[in-house]
């Protein structure tokens, strides 16, 4: 590992905890490179390393970890300085065939959690999907999952996708719903503390049970009053098509458990 260099093109949340990682477990980190150059500077610091905001004047290293946006993968790659070393990205979208023109040797090194740079992640919870151009850069990048600890999976860009879109569902979706709540409760001056518990039980309810198993609620009873009851209450119709969409859903989800 301590003979192991990597630059980092980008400085967003997922660069900022996986950066972290890999310096914490002794991987070198080369440099750092944000559009932003405080931005870039804020991880470097945290890394201790250099910061830059030109592609020209990235250091060279072992490893390129790029993780960045999806749009802004064409311009950065294009203005990349070296054609040697592993090229990889942390997207779950994107072909590993983007660095196919840079190197022979390049991959994906995808972490399938939610980052915020508020919140510390144990990186034993952070599956990383893996994809490689070929064996030796598969093991290479098996290893830095190894050693930081993450589980690994050796996922198809088709597999990966899913996940991603799996991902939107699971977490991005249902934290908006989490929002819906909160405001829902706001305009009645009832703290936000008074759900949480319900959410944690609810997501742990499926470690025990599938989640059609885990379902209740009034879709699940077609409960009508109640669900007429609840969408008369929203305050605008895509809340109230929003719920009878979630409604149709539950229905359809447990008439198929049912069959």
């Amino acid at each position: 590992m301590n003979n192991i260099s990597i630059s980092l093109i980008g400085s967003g949340n997922v660069a900022w905890h996986l950066g972290y990682q890999l310096f914490s477990k002794g991987y070198q980190i080369a440099c750092v490179y944000s559009r932003n150059i405080n931005h870039a500077k804020e991880l470097a610091d945290r890394l201790k390393t250099v910061a830059t905001d030109d592609m020209r004047k990235v250091q060279e290293a072992d490893i390129y970890i790029f993780s960045l946006k999806d749009d802004c993968y064409g311009d950065v790659i294009d203005a990349m300085p070296y054609h040697k070393g592993i090229f990889v990205h942390t997207s779950g979208s994107l072909t590993m065939e983007i660095f196919s023109h840079l190197s022979e040797t390049y991959g994906v090194f995808y972490p399938f959690q939610t980052f915020n740079k508020m919140k510390i992640i144990d990186f034993k919870c952070v599956p990383v999907c893996l994809e490689a151009s070929d064996e030796k850069t598969m093991n290479v990048l098996s290893d830095m999952a190894r050693y930081i600890g993450c589980p690994q999976y050796h996922l198809t860009l088709h597999q990966r996708e899913h996940l991603h879109l799996a991902g939107v569902f699971a977490c991005n979706f249902t934290n908006a719903l989490y929002g819906l709540s909160e405001e829902l409760l706001e305009k009645e001056n009832i703290d936000f503390d008074i759900i949480k518990p319900l959410i944690k039980e609810t997501a742990e309810k499926i470690e025990l049970l599938s989640p059609r198993e885990a379902q209740t609620g009034p879709a699940t009873r077609k409960d009508w009053n109640i669900i007429n009851k609840h969408i008369a209450m929203l305050d605008n119709d895509n809340k109230r098509n929003l719920y009878r969409f979630l409604s149709q859903i539950i229905q359809e989800q447990q008439d198929k458990k049912n069959q």
